[in-house]
């Protein structure tokens, strides 16, 4: 009985946790309380695995074709990246920038990112995000073609890591909202664990043969989630639902860009 109810737990918060992070069409309707919470938040990482090998294996399918411009296979993987999330982290990503760049108090800052209209900083910083990480990831793929389907792999499950970790370990800049939520599911041992898999992931980059870039962006992923959790604690006094968004987004652009100053400068 109690295993049955665990794999239960399992499945519901695995549901919950493919309904906030991706735009998949699951119309059932899951519990959220104390153990589907946790099962969602034990999940980030099985959401990245996902849209990992789904990026990875149309990368090395195109890759290998040899038949489609290098530019078409860059904007198509960025592009399908955005639809599977629906643009959600994208979406917290224009609100922290609007809040950011008005320069007002923490106060004003959080009312701001409330309002669910962009305004024009939102709007630029999405098109530099995006126009920026199109850039890099063409860039690794004209170097390394090879190495390229692991790091489609790799950057979506460090990036859920952040995520999981940033949720766990950041203030909050309100008690309420999804983040206030979830915060409530959270316990102490999911920093381990998310520890754990990333453990595990530079084990599959080592059987990858791409042990020095696992090990790296691990490495750089933790750098990027502790900067971010001191600008987030400073600029609007802690976290919400909006700023885990913007770190997703965030730790995406900046891996590609370490992947392509490795590939270019010290494995090339």
């Amino acid at each position: 009985m109690g295993e049955e109810r665990s794999r239960l737990s399992f499945l519901v918060g695995f549901g919950l946790a493919l309904q906030f992070l991706t735009a998949l069409p699951i119309k059932a309707s899951f519990a959220w309380n104390e153990q589907s919470g946790k099962w969602s938040l034990r999940c980030y990482p099985l959401v990245g695995v996902i849209l990992g090998s789904l990026l990875a294996l149309q990368a090395y399918g195109l890759l290998h074709q040899q038949t489609v411009p290098l530019e078409m296979v860059a904007f198509y993987l960025v592009t399908f990246s955005v639809v599977f999330t629906g643009g959600l982290h994208l979406d917290g990503w224009m609100d922290c920038s609007d809040a950011f760049f008005s320069y007002r108090d923490r106060a004003k800052r959080l009312e701001i990112m409330k309002d669910p209209r962009t305004g024009a900083f939102g709007v630029l910083s999405v098109l530099f995000l995006l126009s920026w990480r199109t850039l890099f990831l063409y860039e690794v793929i004209k170097l390394n073609p090879e190495a390229a389907p692991f790091i489609f792999f790799a950057i979506p499950i460090l990036s859920r890591i952040s995520m999981g970790w940033m949720l766990v370990t950041a203030p909050l800049s309100r008690e309420e909202g999804m983040a206030y939520s979830m915060r409530q599911m959270a316990d102490r041992r999911l920093r381990f664990f998310y520890g754990v898999v990333a453990l595990l992931l530079v084990g599959v980059a080592v059987l990858w043969h791409h042990s020095l870039l696992g090990g790296s962006l691990l490495l750089a992923m933790i750098l990027f989630f502790l900067l971010s959790k001191r600008f987030f604690t400073v600029a609007f006094g802690g976290i919400n639902g909006d700023t885990l968004g913007a770190l997703t987004e965030g730790v995406e652009s900046w891996l590609w860009m370490i992947s392509w100053l490795l590939l270019c400068f010290v494995m090339g």
